[in-house]
C-alpha cells in the first residue's frame, strides 16, 4: 500500500507539472508543447500502479511463499 501511495503522489504531481508545462514548446520541435514530454511521469505511474496491483494479485506469489 505503501508503494501505491507513492506511485500515486507521482501520478497527480506528475500530472499537474505536465499540465503546467503546456505553455512551453520542445527545442527544435516548436510545435510541440512541452506537456508530451512532461507526460512520461503520469503515464509511467499508472503501469507502475498495473504492475503493482498485478503483483499483489498474484496467485503465484502465494504458492511460492508457502512452498517447502
Amino acid at each position: 500500500l505503501a508503494a501505491l501511495a507513492l506511485i500515486g503522489v507521482i501520478l497527480w504531481w506528475g500530472f499537474d507539472y505536465a499540465m503546467r508545462g503546456r505553455v512551453q514548446s520542445m527545442a527544435g520541435l516548436e510545435s510541440f508543447s512541452m506537456a508530451w514530454g512532461y507526460a512520461a511521469m503520469p503515464v509511467g505511474a499508472v503501469f507502475c500502479i498495473v504492475g503493482i496491483i498485478g503483483n499483489l494479485l498474484d496467485p503465484q506469489r502465494m504458492e511460492l511463499e508457502t512452498a517447502q
